[in-house]
């Protein structure tokens, strides 16, 4: 039997990843938030699709 993966925890450490890279370029950087208004929607919608490919069955 092979262990699940913990999805919420997997959705959860990719969102703060993404944060914290953020965090990172505005501290070492100037941050440009027309492109991060197009890319963290975009981000949110494929860590959904990864959490719920994830989430699957293995039938």
């Amino acid at each position: 039997m092979t262990p699940r993966t913990d999805v919420v925890a997997l959705v959860v450490g990719l969102v703060a990843i993404a944060l914290a890279a953020l965090g990172l370029w505005a501290g070492f950087g100037v941050v440009n938030w027309a492109t991060v208004a197009i890319a963290a929607p975009v981000s949110l919608v494929v860590f959904g699709l990864i959490g719920l490919f994830a989430s699957r069955g293995k039938s």
